[in-house]
């Protein structure tokens, strides 16, 4: 099916804009937790928040119903910065796995029109949409940071094609 297809590579961004992996390669831990004046999150915050989002967006696919946030700072409640090139590394790392999770549900689930959000009836399909088009706003604040920080473009190139 078609539509899986495209599913699968608008969510790393493939013929959209630059790979999610690709835009965060060659950043150092160090960079990824510098503030930029007059912006309230760090790269290392904003990516703890797109994995926060597909978490639940995972744990719904696989049926669970996870509690809906209190509030929206509980999806910021993470350190500036990473504690070392460690942390960093298992942030991209945990991003990673999320998103070919995403991705394998996109290929692979059965019923893309399953309600799984019963308060909303929301589907299948349209958690895939939320987290890509979620994923897709928080890169372009990590691109455009990493422009501020002067670390754009990433070793595989940037807004070029």
């Amino acid at each position: 099916m078609k539509l899986r297809a495209s599913l699968h590579r608008q969510l790393s961004g493939k013929a959209s804009h630059v790979a999610m992996l690709d835009a965060l390669e060659g950043l150092t831990f160090d960079r990824a937790g510098t503030r930029v004046a007059g912006v309230p999150h760090t790269i290392f915050q904003v990516l703890h928040h797109m994995i926060y989002w597909q978490d639940i967006a995972l744990a719904r696919l696989r049926g669970e119903d996870p509690a809906f946030p209190a509030s929206a700072a509980d999806g910021w409640a993470t350190p500036p910065a990473p504690t070392d090139e460690a942390d960093w590394a298992g942030a991209i790392a945990a991003f990673g796995a999320g998103l070919e999770g995403i991705g394998r549900h996109a290929l692979e689930d059965e019923d893309l029109d399953r309600v799984v959000k019963q308060r909303t009836g929301e589907t299948a399909l349209d958690e895939i949409l939320m987290i890509q088009g979620h994923n897709s706003y928080h890169l372009g604040t990590i691109v455009q940071l990493r422009h501020q920080l002067g670390a754009w473009p990433p070793p595989k190139g940037g807004e070029t094609w």
